[in-house]
């Protein structure tokens, strides 16, 4: 079985080698890699085209002013990225189906809410037209249906539609959210043939991808994106100030509930002001420079069953536990300590210069006794780990390190930060945070969230699951999201970097015996 293995991540190393060497010699342009995943014969005839002079980029530029203009051999190369071809339908406010009562028309927000960064964050679902409707069918009952069961829902998400009023309270004043109807002018598999991020971006409310605050503002905005096949790329933004990852997932479901006709009611719990109570005089926000403005580079890393298997039988460097390693811990040690080398080798990294990850841990499940998980508002915290690049990185290490820095965020812990007693641990917690930021250089981080287990693939809004989830990067200047993949168990990891790291580590050869670059999403439902 050695052999096996051995051969494996031999012939996959190769393969990305090759990729790689053509990446460097042609000026990041990266000719479509056949697919590791699943060697239909369609995928075999389509790649042999792709050596007859085709090619596409996987690289993201959010600088707007760049991203149609790249370079080979000296020679500009114009709009290298296929843009979106897309028509806006309508612009609406939904509003909830009925009024929010007097008493409820503020909503105090926690205070991990207070100090939460005021940013959007931008998600897709693509789901696809499975019973054949007419594109006619899906613009007027599909829509129409939707936005009956979102105004539905809204008077139990309240708060939802109305407005921040300042740092510590939304005003519930049923003014609405933002929805918005587009047609794109290609079928949905064309589009998930090669999803380059930036043309996923193409299919986002307009408005709500800025670093602007979002004060006055709507908290959510919707398009719904509807392909010429009659498939749907539903794109929402949510604000972070109210919106984890669990209470997206949570909203999604009520929707995808309530649009089926599901006696299933899904309420949120709002008492998370009351468990950590915000504070006025708070001293520390979360540091700015964790987030950028810069030009960055997003790619996905796919890793099927098989080289998640091989990468959990690493052993794990912890105190703690003598249990294998999870998948987030795997994986995300593995970026971490990827990301850490390409910095390592763009800038220098003295023996005291450390290298961070910041992972961010959902509080609902490790709190004694368990927090509701109807619980709305970002019950999250960031547990730090830090890594020395100048020193070497051992994988089992840094494995140790993320589970030693989650495992903290323990009961004890949460239960030091309840009411207002835990307003001077919030003080300290931020305090340190500012000071990490202040020890490590700029960039010199990945900021981690993990979708695992969301169940997302099992949300059904009455015509079919969707065939591929996708989170964008909301400005943060080195992200890492864990995704779960439509079949087989395996994970995708979207890392955002600096163009110049991340042209070090999409070639890194460690990484590339465990992970595919950027393989369409298709290869799922093959």
């Amino acid at each position: 079985m050695k052999w096996l293995t051995a051969a494996r991540k031999a012939t996959q190393r190769f393969l990305n080698s090759q990729r790689c060497r053509i990446h460097r010699g042609s000026s990041r342009h990266v000719f479509g890699a056949s697919n590791a995943l699943a060697w239909s014969k369609h995928d075999q005839m389509h790649s042999l085209s792709l050596y007859s002079g085709h090619f596409y980029s996987t690289s993201t530029v959010l600088n707007a002013t760049e991203s149609s203009q790249r370079f080979q051999d000296g020679k500009k190369i114009q709009n290298e990225v296929k843009k979106v071809d897309i028509e806006i339908i309508s612009r609406e406010t939904i509003k909830p189906s009925s009024p929010t009562p007097e008493h409820l028309r503020t909503y105090n927000f926690c205070i991990i809410d207070q100090y939460m960064y005021d940013i959007y964050t931008p998600l897709i679902l693509f789901l696809p037209n499975t019973d054949k409707a007419s594109v006619t069918d899906v613009l007027t009952k599909r829509s129409k249906h939707l936005k009956e069961a979102l105004s539905k829902i809204l008077t139990r998400f309240y708060p939802v539609a109305g407005k921040v009023k300042d740092n510590l309270r939304i005003e519930c004043n049923d003014e609405g959210i933002s929805y918005t109807e587009a047609r794109v002018n290609e079928t949905l598999q064309d589009f998930l043939d090669h999803p380059d991020d930036e043309r996923v971006r193409g299919l986002i409310p307009e408005s709500f991808f800025s670093i602007e605050s979002l004060k006055g503002n709507c908290l959510l905005g919707i398009q719904v994106n509807i392909f010429k096949c009659g498939g749907i790329g539903l794109s929402t933004s949510v604000s972070h100030k109210i919106f984890d990852g669990h209470i997206y997932f949570m909203f999604m479901n009520a929707w995808a509930a309530a649009a089926r006709g599901s006696p299933q009611i899904v309420s949120p719990s709002f008492v998370a002001s009351k468990i950590f109570p915000t504070n006025p005089h708070l001293e520390y926000s979360v540091p700015s420079k964790l987030r950028t403005t810069k030009r960055l580079s997003t790619k996905r890393f796919v890793f099927d069953s098989t080289a998640l298997a091989l990468l959990k039988a690493q052993p794990v460097a912890s105190a703690s536990s003598a249990n294998p390693p999870t998948r987030t811990e795997a994986i995300s040690a593995l970026i971490w300590k990827t990301a850490a080398n390409a910095a390592s080798k763009v800038r220098p990294f003295g023996p005291q210069s450390p290298h961070a990850l910041l992972s961010m841990v959902n509080l609902r499940t490790r709190a004694s006794p368990p927090f509701p998980k109807e619980s709305i508002g970002n019950l999250v915290d960031a547990a730090g780990a830090i890594c020395f690049p100048s020193e070497h990185l051992d994988l089992p290490t840094m494995m140790g390190e993320v589970r030693e820095s989650i495992a903290k965020l323990n009961s004890d812990f949460i239960e030091s930060l309840k009411g207002e007693n835990g307003h001077e641990t919030f003080n300290v917690i931020l305090r340190k945070i500012n000071q990490l930021a202040d020890m490590i250089g700029e960039g010199d981080f990945v900021f981690s969230t993990s979708l695992l287990n969301s169940g997302v693939y099992e949300l059904d809004f009455g015509w079919g699951k969707p065939i591929w989830f996708y989170m964008m990067n909301a400005g943060f200047a080195r992200f890492l999201t864990l995704n779960d993949t439509l079949k087989g168990g395996g994970v995708e990891a979207i890392v955002t970097l600096a163009p110049d790291e991340m042209e070090i580590f999409e070639c890194d050869p460690e990484l590339l015996s465990y992970a595919i670059v950027n393989p369409s999403p298709l290869v799922f439902i093959r």
